[in-house]
């Protein structure tokens, strides 16, 4: 928990992160610095950080490789500016890549093609709370 403070979490937004996720009571502070890590290698800044922690406390109970691998999927789809997508709308990270691939599936399906999809995505982050 220390390692929340760390990175700059207020003490209230901890608490409210409580209330919502109480497993994170558990969290380890080797689990909370490699989330950080993790975020840190797609470029975020320690204000972009902060604000996808602290708005989307289900990160921290995500895998590594959960979340490696949606990070993969983002970036094989032409993603490049994961940091602004993620600080835009950090639920993102809570999706599974086979969710990004079955909305992608569908819009196409409707006869848009993959670069439009992506171009939109990228634009409105917040499209991918259809997903």
């Amino acid at each position: 928990m220390i390692e929340l403070y760390n990175i700059g979490i207020s003490e209230n937004t901890i608490n409210n992160m409580i209330e919502i996720i109480p497993e994170l009571n558990d969290i380890t502070s080797k689990e909370v610095i490699d989330k950080k890590i993790i975020l840190e290698k797609i470029n975020c800044n320690n204000n972009q950080i902060i604000n996808i922690i602290s708005s989307n406390p289900q990160y921290l109970n995500r895998t590594n490789g959960e979340i490696m691998s949606l990070i993969q999927k983002l970036i094989d789809l032409g993603f490049d500016t994961l940091n602004i997508l993620f600080d835009s709308n950090p639920y993102i990270l809570n999706l599974e890549p086979f969710e990004i691939d079955n909305y992608i599936n569908s819009r196409m399906h409707k006869g848009e093609l993959l670069e439009e999809i992506i171009d939109d995505l990228d634009s409105n982050p917040y499209l991918f709370c259809e997903i």
